[in-house]
Parts: C-alpha cells; sequence; structure tokens
C-alpha cells in the first residue's frame, strides 16, 4: 500500500507536465557591463522545425510559447552588441535562459581596451554603471553627474545653479581628482584637474556612463584618487536610424535634437551625426543659456582594423552665478534653521543672482542732457567657451594572441569667463545695496562723468573684462594586449600629451569710459590707455608636456581573476609670462622646465565563490605630480619644496548577482598624503591667495547598492554610503596678493593645525531609493528620493592657525529631495518603422530646499554659521520631450 501511494503521487505530480505537449522559453536581455535591461532586444529560437521568436519588454524580458520537447538555439541580439546564442532543450516543463550581451561597436571596445571598462564578477574594482535606457529616462535638462547621485559613494550639485557649472565629488574628492575619460580620452583640465561640463552637452549621445570608485580598472595614468568616470560615446551601429527629439520646460527651457545612423553602408562605412539647439533663461535669475552641439562619427572596418574618426564640440555661453552669498541674504527660514539672524535687505529669494544689472547706455547731446537708448539686462558674470576634439582610434587584431589600439586627440578650447574690475585691481565692483544687484547704472554715471563723482578724464573706474583660458591640447594613447596563454594576458602602452594653456585678462566693456588703465601689470607703464580687447592684469602661457607609460598582468579564469598593474609618468611644467620682460632684449621671461615623476602601483583580485557570489580586493598606491596651478603663484614665482602627493587606498567588497538580485557591498581606505590645497578671499577688499601644502587626509568609508526585480512590472535600487573623512597632521601656509608679492612676507611657511578636522564640501553619508514601475506595456513611473548627511561645510584651512583655538567645520542640516520621472512609447506605426515616444521628469516634486554647496570666502573659519556663504538647490522644475524614431 505504502508503494501504490508513492506511485500515485508521483502520477499526479508528473501528469500536468506529460499532458502539456507545448513549452515556453523565457528570460531576459541585459547589459553585460552596467547590468541594465535592453529593451527591445530581439530573441530568435529555431530547431525541432520551429523558427520563430520575440521581442524584449521594456523590462527586458521575453518568452517564446508554443515549443514542443526537444532541443532549440536561442540566439539574443540588439543594435550595437554582440549577439549570444544559447542551446537549451525543453524535456517536460519551461526552460529559462538569460543573456548579458557586449557591446560591439568602435568606441565601446577602444575604451575597453584603453580605457578599462569594468566587467561584473571580474574586475577587482567598487563601480556602478548607467546605460543609454536610464540616461534617456531620467538625465532631463540637468548635467550628465547629476545621474551619478543615485550611486553610492557621490555626491552631485549644480553648483552656482548655472547650466554647465555642476561639479562632482567621489568619496570626498572633488572632480580635480576624479578622472573623467570620454571614450577613453583624458579630459580633465591639464593645468588644475578640473572638469568643465559645460563643455560638452553628450546626455543624448551617451551609450553608457560608469563611475569607479577608488582605484580605477583605468590602464593609463589620470588623476584618480576618487575615481573613474567613463562617458561611452555611441560608435558603429549595423541599422540605418533616425533620431528626432523637441523639449520643453520650466524656464523657457527648449531644446531640439537630431540623430541620424546611416547603419553598415557598402564597404563597411558606418556614419553617425548628431546636432542640437539649447536655449533657456536659467533658474537662477538671469543665468541663461544658450548652447549648440554637434557630434559626428565615421567608422570603417578594413580587414584586421576597425577604424574610427570621432568630432564633438558645444559652443556655449551661459550667464552664472560664481560665488555663494550668505544665508540671511537667500532666504530669513534658512538663516533661522541655522541660528543665524536676518539681515537688512536679506531674504531676496534661492534664485538670487548678485551678477546682474540694469543699464540704461545714454548719450549726452550738445547742450549737456541726457540721451536715453533704453534699459538693457547685463551680465556681470558669464561664461563662454567653445572646446572641439577630435579622436581617431584604430583598433587593430594582428593576431589571434595580439591587439593593438591607437587613439591619437586634438582639443582646442578657446573661451573664459566674465567678470568685473575696478581701477584698483579689485574684482568686487559697485552693487547696490537695495536691490543686491551690481549696479551698472551707477558705474555707468561715474565713468561717463554723470555721476557723484565728475570724471573729467574719462578713465574708467570699474568696468568689465573677460578671463581668458583658451587651450591647445594633443596627445596619443598607443596600447596592446598580448594573450600569454588561454588564462594571462599582458598590457602595455604608452600615453603622450602636449598642453599650452593661453590666459590672459582682456577689456571686455569700458561701461561709458574712454579708456582703462595697466591696473596690475608689471613692468608696463600703468598710465597707458587700453581700449576694448587690449590685455591687462596677467599674460601667460602655461605648457604641460607629459609622457606616461603603463604594463599591466592579467589572470583570468572562470573562479579567479588577478591583475598587477603599475604606470609611470614624466610631467614637465613651464610658465611664460609676456608681462615680464628680460631687460637685455625684451622678451617674455620662462621659467625652467620643472620636472616630476610620477608613478602608481595597484593590484587586485575577485574569487567567485559560486554562480552567484564573489568577493574582491585591492590595494594600490599613487606618487601624484601636483598640478600646474600649485606650482607656481599668481605672479609666477614657484614654490618652494613643492612635493609629488602620496595616495594609498585599499578595499574589500562583496556581491551577489542573480538574474532579480544584484547586491554590491564594499569597504574603502585611502590616505592621501602632501596634499596641496588653494583658496582665494577678497574679504579685506584685497585679493589674496591662499596655498596650504603637505597636509594629509583620511577617507574611510563602506558603500552598499542593491538592485532588486520584484516582479517583471517592478524594480527597486537603493544606495547607501556611510563615511569619515578627516585631515591629519598639521600643513604650511603662504598667501600672496595680487601681484605675487606676500601678504606677510615675514612669515613664510607658517604651520596650519588641521588634525583631526572634517573634510568638508560633500555629504559624507547618503542613502536612496529608487523605482521603476510599468502601468502597463510601454509606460513607465520612475520616482527617486534622495537623502544627504553628515556634510561639512567647506572652509578655509589657512584660518586654523592656533592648535589651542582649532575648531571643526560648520555641519549642515540633513537634505533630502524627491525626483519623478515618466514616459509613454506609443505602439508602432507605418509597418513598424516609426516610433513615438512621450517623457517627462518633475525635478524637485516636493519643491524643498536645503544647502548643496558651501564655501567659505571669508577670513574666519566656518564653524560660525554666520559666515557660512552658500549655495541651495534649485526649486521644483519640470521638462517635456517628444521624440520619434525612424
Amino acid at each position: 500500500m505504502k508503494h501504490f501511494f508513492t506511485v500515485l503521487l508521483t502520477v499526479l505530480v508528473t501528469l500536468p507536465a506529460l499532458a502539456q505537449t507545448t513549452f515556453s522559453i523565457r528570460g531576459r536581455v541585459l547589459d553585460k557591463v552596467t547590468g541594465e535591461t535592453l529593451p527591445g532586444a530581439t530573441v530568435q529560437v529555431s530547431g525541432g522545425g520551429q523558427n520563430t521568436g520575440s521581442g524584449a519588454d521594456a523590462d527586458g524580458s521575453f518568452k517564446i510559447p508554443g515549443l514542443p520537447a526537444g532541443t532549440y538555439t536561442v540566439q539574443a541580439s540588439f543594435i550595437g552588441y554582440k549577439p549570444l546564442t544559447q542551446t537549451v532543450r525543453i524535456t517536460t516543463q519551461n526552460v529559462v535562459a538569460s543573456f548579458s550581451l557586449s557591446a560591439d561597436n568602435a568606441s565601446l571596445e577602444e575604451v575597453t581596451v584603453v580605457a578599462a571598462q569594468a566587467q561584473e564578477r571580474s574586475t577587482p574594482v567598487a563601480f556602478s554603471a548607467v546605460n543609454e535606457v536610464k540616461l534617456r529616462e531620467t538625465l532631463s535638462n540637468r548635467d550628465l553627474p547629476m545621474i551619478l547621485n543615485e550611486t553610492p559613494g557621490v555626491y552631485a550639485t549644480q553648483g552656482g545653479g548655472g547650466t554647465g557649472d555642476s561639479r562632482i565629488n567621489v568619496r570626498g574628492f572633488d572632480q580635480r581628482n576624479v578622472a573623467v575619460l570620454i571614450n577613453g580620452v583624458p579630459v580633465n583640465d591639464m593645468e588644475n584637474g578640473q572638469v568643465y561640463w559645460s563643455n560638452w552637452d553628450l546626455g543624448d549621445v551617451t551609450k553608457s556612463l560608469q563611475v569607479q570608485r577608488g582605484l580605477s580598472a583605468s590602464k593609463i595614468a589620470v588623476p584618480s584618487v576618487g575615481g573613474t568616470i567613463n562617458v561611452l560615446t555611441k560608435g558603429f551601429d549595423d541599422k540605418k536610424s533616425a533620431l528626432a527629439r523637441v523639449e520643453t520646460g520650466s524656464n523657457n527651457y527648449q531644446k531640439y535634437s537630431l540623430m541620424l545612423s546611416s547603419g553598415q553602408l557598402k564597404g563597411d562605412w558606418a556614419v553617425t551625426v548628431y546636432g542640437s539647439r539649447r536655449t533657456s533663461d536659467g533658474w537662477v535669475d538671469k543665468a541663461f543659456d544658450d548652447a549648440w552641439t554637434y557630434f559626428g562619427t565615421v567608422s570603417k572596418r578594413a580587414g584586421k582594423h576597425n577604424l574610427s574618426l570621432t568630432g564633438l564640440g558645444s559652443p556655449q555661453s551661459h550667464g552664472q552665478r560664481s560665488f555663494a552669498s550668505q544665508v540671511a541674504l537667500i532666504s530669513d527660514e534658512k538663516a533661522r534653521e541655522i541660528g543665524v539672524k536676518p539681515v537688512a535687505n536679506g531674504n531676496r529669494g534661492f534664485q538670487y543672482n548678485p551678477y546682474w544689472g540694469t543699464l540704461d547706455r545714454y548719450s549726452i547731446d550738445a547742450n549737456g542732457n541726457k540721451v536715453s537708448n533704453g534699459q538693457e539686462v547685463l551680465n556681470e558674470r558669464t561664461n563662454f567657451y567653445h572646446k572641439p576634439q577630435i579622436n581617431f582610434n584604430d583598433l587593430w587584431q594582428v593576431s589571434d594572441r595580439l591587439f593593438v589600439s591607437t587613439v591619437m586627440y586634438a582639443s582646442y578650447g578657446k573661451g573664459g569667463g566674465s567678470s568685473g574690475l575696478t581701477s584698483g585691481n579689485s574684482t568686487t565692483i559697485a552693487q547696490n545695496s537695495v536691490t543686491g544687484q551690481t549696479d551698472f547704472q551707477k558705474i555707468y554715471d561715474d565713468n561717463v562723468g554723470q555721476g557723484i563723482n565728475p570724471n573729467p578724464t574719462g578713465r574708467a573706474t570699474q568696468f568689465l573684462i573677460n578671463s581668458v583660458n583658451s587651450h591647445r591640447w594633443y596627445g596619443f594613447v598607443v596600447g596592446g594586449d598580448y594573450l600569454l596563454n588561454d588564462k594571462l594576458t599582458l598590457s602595455a602602452g604608452v600615453d603622450g600629451r602636449d598642453y599650452t594653456g593661453l590666459h590672459y585678462r582682456e577689456v571686455r566693456d569700458l561701461l561709458g569710459a574712454k579708456f582703462a588703465t595697466n591696473s596690475g601689470n608689471r613692468n608696463v607703464d600703468p598710465n597707458t590707455p587700453l581700449q576694448v580687447g587690449d590685455k591687462l592684469g596677467y599674460n601667460y602661457d602655461g605648457k604641460t608636456r607629459w609622457m606616461g607609460g603603463y604594463s599591466q598582468l592579467e589572470y583570468k579564469t572562470p573562479l579567479l581573476s588577478a591583475v598587477v598593474s603599475a604606470t609611470l609618468s614624466q610631467v614637465a611644467y613651464k610658465r611664460i609670462d609676456y608681462f615680464l620682460e628680460r631687460a637685455a632684449d625684451n622678451k617674455p621671461i620662462e621659467t625652467d622646465w620643472t620636472r616630476f615623476t610620477g608613478y602608481s602601483v595597484k593590484g587586485g583580485a575577485n574569487y567567485n565563490i559560486s554562480e552567484h557570489d564573489n568577493v574582491f580586493a585591492n590595494i594600490g598606491y599613487n606618487s601624484k605630480v601636483p598640478f600646474f596651478n600649485l606650482l607656481y603663484t599668481n605672479a609666477g614665482r614657484k614654490y618652494d619644496n613643492v612635493k609629488p602627493e602620496g595616495i594609498s587606498s585599499a578595499e574589500i567588497g562583496y556581491g551577489i548577482t542573480y538574474p532579480s538580485l544584484k547586491v554590491s557591498l564594499n569597504v574603502y581606505y585611502t590616505l592621501w598624503a602632501n596634499k596641496t590645497t588653494t583658496s582665494f578671499s577678497n574679504a579685506t577688499g584685497e585679493a589674496v591667495y591662499s596655498n596650504v601644502r603637505n597636509v594629509n587626509a583620511r577617507h574611510a568609508g563602506v558603500e552598499l547598492s542593491v538592485a532588486q526585480e520584484i516582479s517583471r512590472r517592478v524594480q527597486l535600487n537603493a544606495a547607501i554610503a556611510l563615511g569619515d573623512w578627516r585631515w591629519t597632521g598639521r600643513g604650511l601656509l603662504n598667501q600672496t596678493k595680487e601681484d605675487g608679492s606676500f601678504v606677510n612676507p615675514d612669515v613664510v611657511d607658517q604651520p596650519v593645525y588641521l588634525d583631526g578636522t572634517h573634510v568638508g564640501d560633500a555629504a559624507q553619508n547618503q542613502f536612496q531609493i529608487g523605482l521603476r514601475y510599468e502601468p502597463f506595456r510601454g509606460a513607465y513611473i520612475r520616482p527617486s528620493f534622495l537623502l544627504f548627511t553628515k556634510y561639512y561645510a567647506d572652509f578655509n584651512p589657512e584660518t586654523i592657525l592656533d592648535p589651542t583655538t582649532s575648531t571643526d567645520s560648520y555641519r549642515l542640516p540633513t537634505s533630502r529631495n524627491v525626483d519623478l520621472h515618466m514616459g509613454y512609447e506609443f505602439k508602432p506605426l507605418l509597418n513598424e518603422r516609426v516610433r513615438f515616444a512621450l517623457k517627462g521628469s518633475i525635478l524637485n516634486v516636493l519643491n524643498e530646499y536645503y544647502f548643496t554647496d558651501v564655501s567659505n570666502r571669508s577670513n574666519s573659519n566656518t564653524s560660525s554659521p554666520a559666515d557660512l556663504q552658500a549655495f541651495f538647490n534649485r526649486g521644483r522644475t519640470f521638462t517635456v520631450g517628444l521624440s520619434a524614431t525612424l
């Protein structure tokens, strides 16, 4: 009887399966690098007399029903990716087959070689990636770094609020120490490490965005202390396509864009071009935006070579809010929140921008009467720049074992920023005490001679200047990968760069005066009259020559991957001052070449404990060459005893990977020795430049990211980062004036006591949670919640001169933000050839304001809330876009 019931139970369990005559194959199609889904991917099934297929849904899922038992070949493909094939066998039940596709276009392949994209369960570094789908759905009209706030350890803000003025911190290190690569080409400024996001508007042409935290997988020597950001643009596409998009939004935001891809042409050619036009009044008062963007790539497959030529640029100008204002000037509510009393003529609003005004450029008739020419709005602070960049890439599969990548690039940047200047060489010009705006009318009246103070000479008392920072930049990266055996790969290459920065001030607008004088010029008659376009103040070139090499040995098996690598670079700096001339031959004074040797060594390993679990660890040291602007004073005098900066870093991590769940947990420790900081203050009415060097900073923390597919329609993502970043030891202070002389010649290398003070300028704790919900086919809703805590104000380290009275920087209140993105893709039209999609975003849904950037340009430490000078986030804004794809 016992056996009878056993047999009966077995029959009852298997009977439904035996009765089922057809089955299904289901699964998901993902991007191998980012882990993001690939909606619209094609899945084809063949075998057993069947030849059928399906397209992936918005969440990358597919299901192919009606298949009898048998063996089948399943292939997944997607434009711009390598097809992947699996063999599956159906017996008595449905089968699951998921795919992780690798990119297949020239730009992605070459960046894998040169910039080294991190790979899941293989590369031993902590990283997060954003694919094209998420970029398209959530970027809205923001600068590219802002989308990375949803990844752990990242703090990105919109700075003063002007378009392109965003900044990003990774693990507490600002973007001067975060390497940014576009298609494998480094784009950090060669003189100061800065990244100017207004130089590119790449959101529409970015294929993937990956941030590697800590020791990056990049092979070339880059200023990667906090991490590396790899921006990969579109490359070789197999199919013809056209994309047109129109967008509108708050503050008269308008953008029109068009992208055309030829697909694979005869002779294995392919062309992709993109252009856009963007304008906006700006959320911040008079922070207008006026930009064009162009992008083009021509690709050619020739035998064993993949060749591509890419050009891109964004000529633009935009209004700026260059410096933060005291909190009480902006908001009584925020002032009370930090214990500060309201001030007269304060509470001007979060959009308050002091750097603009109105002006009537009247003329004087023969009778001495004013003849009005009407009111105009004039910006004191603007940015204008055009930085075209051209890259030529050659990917050469020499043999089955040897692969060589060559990247040559050139960049010609031209532009700068405007500001005011007085005849006494101060950049702080007249401001109306009631409105808080630049008082252009008073300046004009005084210059013309119709103001309170007559001006019989016509000499400008105050006027506008351009601070020009153009450059010429050439470089190349040549690297090779040689397969020693099926487990070992040896990589090596060289990286060369030649950079010339052209820096000078020029007269922009005399504001009614007849001329200006050579204020601040050395070795030049100070009474020389200047007209618009004439140079003044400073005029020098900064030259940088860089030659580096790298080598790497990688061991890779399905269970264990390990890598050791090293870089060595020789960097030389020279400064040529055209306002300082040798008496003998009247030639500009050139400094000798100052040379530094930098190097880095790093190693790491990843071990796949099981099919779903992995652990990794890395350790490294980077002897970082100081930037050009940390070597010389503003007058060209070289600081003494400038040392290379040493960065030691270690990290361990653990990962969990399932088709519906991804978890990454890591702990890091970074010690930065001999760090140099610079700051500027005009609190006393005189420009003072401070240089603090030879201090140490310790950054430690833990990061967690989770991505969970709750159902086919609901996906959840979350990130947590907890940090402890502090200064250690003490540093040495030097302060100089505008003309380069020391503020206190009797006190050089004055000790500064920073030990134990928190590192400011970024939130040390971060909490983020987001959701993607598909209420019905083709539609999505993506809310995102972000919380930042433990944010210490940036401060001037030169103020901590007495260890007995040293205090920590001010800790800002917690900030939170909610964004909402949504969209709908309509059913295809015209034989499924034309697709329309509608998307929209509401940023800062709750319309709440919080501190985003706090700097201190006064001469006191920011332990006092009354001294805080702050930027706040934007209020609630929206964008709506309609696109058509052919």
